[in-house]
């Protein structure tokens, strides 16, 4: 419990990292899913049933640079940047797809709605572990 005694949103870096970290999150979603479509564009190797699965593997790898990159720069509370970065990107995607009308609550949105949050909290709690380099002088 001690852990969560120090979090302050006032803090100017935890919310800089924050928006790093979305921001970094959805870059990342979007460079992904534009070689993935160009891919699947120029080359018919993946069925179709398999998109769904690819974009959850895209989500996740964006969420996990996402987090990492957002506790790097806050360089403590790893965990609670991840799973605030996590949810703030599946909320997002949930409400593109529900004005889509694409959006569904189905087992693959909970399986991705996991994937996310356990993604996007690894990534923050790697980002805080990460020695820094040891540099010569």
């Amino acid at each position: 419990m001690r852990y969560f005694t120090n979090i302050s949103l006032n803090d100017r870096t935890f919310i800089k990292a924050l928006v790093f970290s979305v921001l970094s999150s959805v870059a990342m979603i979007i460079v992904l899913m534009c070689i993935m479509s160009a891919v699947l564009t120029f080359s018919s190797l993946l069925p179709y049933e398999y998109l769904e699965y690819i974009m959850i593997a895209i989500d996740a790898i964006g969420v996990l640079f996402g987090g990492y990159i957002g506790a790097r720069i806050n360089k403590s509370q790893g965990l609670i940047i991840g799973l605030i970065n996590g949810a703030i990107i599946l909320v997002a995607l949930l409400i593109c797809g529900f004005c889509l009308n694409t959006g569904t609550l189905t087992l693959i949105t909970l399986l991705k709605a996991v994937v996310i949050i356990l993604f996007s909290s690894f990534g923050g709690v790697k980002g805080v572990n990460v020695k820094e380099r040891i540099r010569i002088k």
